[in-house]
This record gives C-alpha cells, sequence and structure tokens, in this order.
C-alpha cells in the first residue's frame, strides 16, 4: 500500500486549471547583492561553515539558518563565498526552511524581487501559483513519465527567461527525497561556460542575440504545442550577458526556452546552439547537489544552468518546491560590440 507524503499540505492542486503565461512588462529591479558588504560579517557571524562541492562549482553551506537571517544576512546569502571561482549555487544544509510556513517562505523568497506565477505547475492549497510544487510518485509519475521514452533525460535550461526581466535568486528546497535514493539536481556554471571559450569565438557571441519563448519542452509536453506556441510570450536577450552585481559574463543559453538566433538563417542558428548546449554540460564546470532532509539550495539563475536527475525509481514519491523571483532586465556584456551587431541586423 503506497505510504503517505510527509508534506500533504504541500502537495500539487491547480483548482483554476492552467492560465495562459503571465507577459510580465519591463520593470526596475532592487539587487540586494549590491548591498551586501563583501567581507559578508552577518553570514560569518551567524557561523556559517562553507565546502567547495568542487574547486570551481557550486558550495555547501551549514551553520546557519536562512529563516533567521537578518535582511543583511539576506543580501549577502548569495554573494560569492570562498573565492571568485565559485559559481553561485549553494546547498544550504540543516535548515528548517521546509518547516517555517507557506508565509514566512514566501516573505524570504520575496526579498529578492516579485515571484514568479508559473502557468501550469502545481501549487498548495490555500497559496498560489507563485510556489511551483515538484512532485512524483506512483499516482502522478515523473519527469520521465512526462517526456515520454528516451535514451537520456538531461533537460538543462535556466527557468523561465522569456520575460525582458529574468528570474535571479531561486529558492528550491525538499520536503522528501526517493527511499532508495537518486533524484539529484545538476547545476552547470553559464560564467565558466563563458570563460572556457577561445577569445576568437567570445568575440563572434558577444553581438548576438537570442529568441525565448515561453513554448519550452516541458510547456509543449504539459499542455500541447497548439495551445503552447498559442499563449506563448516571447522576448530576446544578449547571448552573452554581464551580471547586473558582479559584472562578469555569462553565457545565457538555454537549451529549452531559446532555440533561435537572431540574424542567423536556421542551420546556422542551430549549428551554433548545437555546439554551445553541447558545451555547457562539461563535467570542467558542472556539479551535482544530492538532496538531503533540510536543503535548500539556492542560485542565481543568470550565472547557472540546470537539470533534474530522473534516476529514482518508477513509483518513489520525490516532493520539492521552488520559488522564483524577479531580477534585472538582462544587460549585454559588451555593449557595443552588441550595439553595433543589432544596428546591421535591425538596418
Amino acid at each position: 500500500m503506497p505510504s503517505e507524503p510527509l508534506y500533504p499540505s504541500y502537495l500539487p492542486t491547480r483548482p483554476d486549471g492552467y492560465m495562459p503565461t503571465l507577459d510580465v512588462p519591463e520593470f526596475e529591479a532592487d539587487e540586494p547583492g549590491r548591498r551586501a558588504d563583501p567581507l559578508k560579517p552577518a553570514i560569518f557571524k551567524a557561523g556559517a561553515k562553507i565546502t567547495n562541492i568542487t574547486p570551481r562549482v557550486g558550495a555547501e553551506i551549514t551553520g546557519v539558518q536562512l529563516s533567521q537571517l537578518s535582511p543583511a544576512g539576506l543580501d549577502e546569502a548569495l554573494k560569492k563565498y570562498v573565492d571568485e571561482t565559485i559559481t553561485n549555487i549553494e546547498a544550504q544544509r540543516d535548515q528548517d526552511f521546509a518547516d517555517v510556513g507557506f508565509e514566512k517562505q514566501r516573505e524570504i523568497v520575496k526579498y529578492y524581487g516579485p515571484l514568479h506565477k508559473h502557468p501550469t505547475m502545481g501549487y498548495p492549497a490555500g497559496t498560489g501559483p507563485e510556489f511551483h510544487v515538484v512532485y512524483a510518485d506512483e499516482t502522478a509519475g515523473n519527469l520521465r513519465t512526462l517526456l515520454g521514452p528516451h535514451t537520456t533525460y538531461d533537460l538543462w535550461h535556466v527557468d523561465q527567461t522569456f520575460t525582458p526581466n529574468v528570474p535571479s535568486t531561486t529558492f528550491f528546497w525538499v520536503l522528501e527525497i526517493p527511499e532508495s535514493g537518486g533524484g539529484d539536481t545538476a547545476f552547470t556554471s553559464l560564467t565558466a561556460a563563458y570563460e572556457a571559450l577561445s577569445p576568437t569565438f567570445r568575440q563572434l557571441l558577444g553581438g548576438l542575440s537570442l529568441h525565448h519563448t515561453s513554448a519550452s519542452v516541458g510547456e509543449v509536453a504539459r499542455v500541447g504545442m497548439e495551445r503552447a506556441l498559442k499563449e506563448a510570450v516571447n522576448t530576446t536577450h544578449p547571448l552573452v550577458i554581464k551580471h547586473p552585481v558582479t559584472g562578469k559574463p555569462s553565457l545565457f543559453v538555454n537549451p529549452t526556452i531559446a532555440r533561435k538566433i537572431e540574424g542567423l538563417l536556421p542551420e546556422e542558428s542551430d549549428n551554433l546552439l548545437k555546439f554551445l548546449h553541447e558545451h555547457i554540460k562539461s563535467l570542467d564546470f558542472s556539479c551535482r547537489v544530492r538532496w538531503e532532509k533540510g536543503t535548500v539550495v539556492i542560485w542565481d539563475q543568470r550565472t547557472a544552468a540546470h537539470s533534474a536527475v530522473p534516476d529514482f525509481a518508477d513509483g518513489e514519491r520525490r516532493h520539492m518546491v521552488r520559488m522564483i523571483p524577479y531580477g534585472s532586465k538582462p544587460q549585454p556584456a559588451f555593449p557595443e560590440q552588441f550595439n553595433a551587431s543589432k544596428g546591421k541586423i535591425d538596418g
């Protein structure tokens, strides 16, 4: 007989059904990281201990409770820790975040910006679509069920990049992990992916724009191609963006959402993107986060892509929640080159 979920109040519901994707107009976003003290006194005063996941990507943090941080601590919470080689992917361990309640969770994540309301993902009863429940069990199925038969279920992406402002400091926390293990999440550094390219190739990319659409692989699987295209929200972003706090360039590709380079013929665009999509998967600048009770992963979506790893046994429960605040509109890392290239395309 199937077991009961550990967090029944967080089961996904969608009482009003699917809604059209919201076309959020551009707005001036606050970036809390700009206020953060680079020495991070609030974090370290709280007793934070930091361990690299890999030397280049990701950190595990223990000894600090996100739910108890002051505004100064929240400002520091996604600053780069140990040194400049670690990208903004943090696995915060031993957290009470799953148990502090809907209002406190919303309050903390909303501190980083207005919250994205997902058009199709389920949310806990009594809340709203700013809570994105990721749920698998013997009835709901899992990502393999959603996508159908494939040789691999890599689904590298950045969440919800089809509006002028894009996601920033995302929170993803675990409620229940598969009994027999598995269900990790993989991350890759888009900053390190850019840095790994030759200067000549970077020069080619610096002037390009990429078309982003809400008719993603996941949305097509949920609502069908016809509806996904009919209700699609679209925008363009520079292919190489500058982070609004660090100023570092990142390779802003998104394999499930952004599939056309502006100004290139289809064959040119397809082949260039095929290379970039394979490039960002490199083990040189990626890591896997293993979920355990009390884990909250926080990452900046402008510097990292991610993929689920649906390797756990069919029928086992995996129960997660995600919340996504919007940050700034991405700006080109190299404005002069970008504007000159854009002028040629528009002209």
